[in-house]
């Protein structure tokens, strides 16, 4: 078969730069390389010399329609649900932060027909033996039953600067889970760059490895990683990618090849309570990052949330945002869509390069929790987010609404969160309107 366009020659690297070059008029080349936050230049074009003999990283297209719930009253909670699923949510997202009647919570929802994840604290524990009776089958993802119970003491213990009851004693409930969970959502909404977001999800998931390899816990675990993703597009499709080949790479260290599920849901870190109604098409481009990027299944917090309770409008808005780029732009019908893309191959891989070695680092350090105890990790995303604050303060980035086109006449008030405490060795998600 003849080759199309066989008449025109390839051009190499130094052809085209030294078209730029004529093309700039006398402008800088370097002026066109960004200088990221991560700690890494990008260039101003690649070649397909640069991602030879690539393999899509997954193979699946679609993704779970996810409705986010906090379970503070559970009649309520459950009519959520219901009118989630009548919506067209094939997925729930319940946060349990004390005990609750299991029955009523799961009243006419079959779990069976849907995702579902129950992230609890060791006050809700009681969650997983009601599961069990109720299905008569442990909290498993088996391709059939996609029910993960996730309570993840690194996580709870970053958030509220102490342990349930001890560090021994809270680690051993992952002894009775199928799955591995590791919360890493925190890390985004702190305002971590993603390269230091990877690093620390990479060592937060090894101390549960060494944990659970040391009892022979650990294989035939399937691993759950939920993120955030922010509003850097092809940073954040990069970020998700590089991710699952960070954690293959961990997994072959340890000779185990579990499966991999990624839950990631929509920051809440760039969200405003000022022209709201722009947080809708920030976390539409969210969105997009996360399914391009390869999520199992997303979640988007309600575009009101930082001033207003759950409400039927917010939550059919969330919906919907999912529902279109699945149903009117098509983005389940091709699995790894930026797989060959010269400039996200580069991309993942130089987010994975960089996150690999801070991640060796911290273990040299004495590993993830070794590093929160000291507050390394905590100095680490504090001057990640304070770098974050400066560009925004100085115009460099851009928050509609915000710091610029901003409507002086709205006034609305922030819900505070009140659910942990402030000592110094907490993690604390971020607003960054509270700084702007």
């Amino acid at each position: 078969m003849e080759k199309l366009f066989s008449e025109f020659n390839s051009l190499s690297e130094q052809q085209w730069k030294e078209q730029i070059i004529k093309d700039l008029k006398g402008a800088e080349y370097d002026s066109l390389t960004w200088h990221t936050q991560n700690g890494f230049d990008v260039k101003p074009f690649y070649i397909g010399e640069h991602t030879e003999n690539r393999k899509p990283i997954f193979e699946f297209s679609d993704w779970d329609i996810c409705e986010p719930i906090d379970v503070h009253d559970v009649k309520f909670a459950n009519h959520q649900a219901l009118q989630a699923l009548k919506k067209g949510a094939s997925g729930l997202v319940f946060n349990i932060n004390k005990k609750i009647d299991t029955k009523i919570l799961l009243k006419n929802i079959s779990l069976e027909h849907i995702y579902s994840q129950f992230n609890i604290s060791n006050d809700a524990l009681h969650i997983l033996t009601d599961l069990k009776n109720i299905y008569s089958k442990p909290n498993a993802y088996d391709g059939k039953l996609k029910c993960f119970i996730n309570i993840d003491p690194i996580h709870l213990f970053a958030f509220y600067a102490e342990w349930h009851d001890s560090q021994e004693k809270d680690l051993s409930v992952l002894k009775q889970l199928v799955h591995i969970p590791v919360n890493a959502s925190l890390y985004q909404e702190a305002g971590s760059t993603q390269v230091n977001e990877l690093a620390f999800t990479l060592a937060h998931c090894n101390d549960y490895f060494n944990f659970l390899n040391d009892s022979n816990s650990l294989n035939n675990k399937a691993v759950h990683v939920t993120v955030s993703v922010g509003g850097d597009l092809f940073t954040e499709i990069a970020k998700l990618r590089a991710l699952r080949k960070l954690i293959d790479l961990l997994q072959n260290a340890y000779g185990c090849k579990n499966e991999l599920y990624i839950h990631a849901q929509t920051t809440m870190l760039n969200k405003s309570e000022k022209d709201a109604y722009t947080n809708l098409l920030r976390s539409t481009t969210e969105a997009m990052s996360a399914i391009i990027g390869g999520t199992n299944s997303l979640s988007i917090p309600g575009y009101d949330q930082l001033f207003n309770q759950a409400n039927e409008f917010s939550s059919r808005m969330a919906i919907n945002q999912q529902h279109i780029l699945k149903d009117e732009s098509y983005l389940n019908k091709v699995a790894d869509m930026a797989a060959g893309s010269y400039y996200i191959e580069q991309l993942t891989d130089q987010l994975a390069q960089n996150a690999w070695e801070k991640f060796k680092t911290i273990e040299a350090k004495g590993g993830f929790m070794a590093c929160i105890k000291t507050k390394y990790i905590q100095e680490m995303i504090n001057t990640d987010f304070n770098a974050l604050k400066e560009n925004y303060k100085q115009n460099k980035s851009v928050l509609i609404g915000v710091n610029k086109y901003p409507n002086t006449t709205e006034r609305k008030e922030i819900l505070k969160d009140k659910s942990a405490n402030d000592k110094g060795v907490r993690i604390t998600p971020k607003k960054l309107t509270e700084f702007l």
